[in-house]
């Protein structure tokens, strides 16, 4: 009985459970064409409980992917702007010279905690500060 029980609760948490992970992004743009990409999304292995601050929903199903990372991964580009108001930071130069005008944009987000929990055809994100 008590195995039943515990294999019950294994089952639902992987099933219902919600995972945390880290993301983090950089990337540099010279007239506008994209010279450098850093984009990290990895598992938070020590557990964090903070103040969630906000959600972001995204309209993809996760059947056919085996682990969240995955599905995290393979839609990278589809997440990144439910991190923008968290904590990004974009600097602009611009330099005039004979040869011509040099136009660097540089975006950088922060490091950020968040918990991804999946539902029927969507996955909400929710930040943690």
């Amino acid at each position: 009985m008590e195995r039943n029980l515990l294999l019950l609760i294994i089952f639902s948490s992987i099933i219902f459970g919600s995972d945390t992970f880290w993301f983090s992004y950089r990337s540099v743009t010279h007239n506008h064409t994209l010279v450098y990409e850093e984009k990290n999304i990895s598992p938070l292995t020590i557990p964090f409980n903070g103040k969630k601050s906000s959600t972001c929903r995204v309209q993809i199903n996760k059947s056919g992917y085996n682990s969240s990372l995955k599905y995290l991964n393979d839609n990278f580009y589809k997440i990144l702007p439910c991190f923008y108001a968290s904590a990004a930071k974009v600097t602009s130069q611009s330099q005039t010279t004979l040869d011509g005008v040099r136009d660097e944009v540089e975006l950088i987000i922060v490091p950020t905690r968040f918990i991804v929990d999946f539902k029927d055809d969507f996955a909400n994100i929710i930040i943690l500060k």
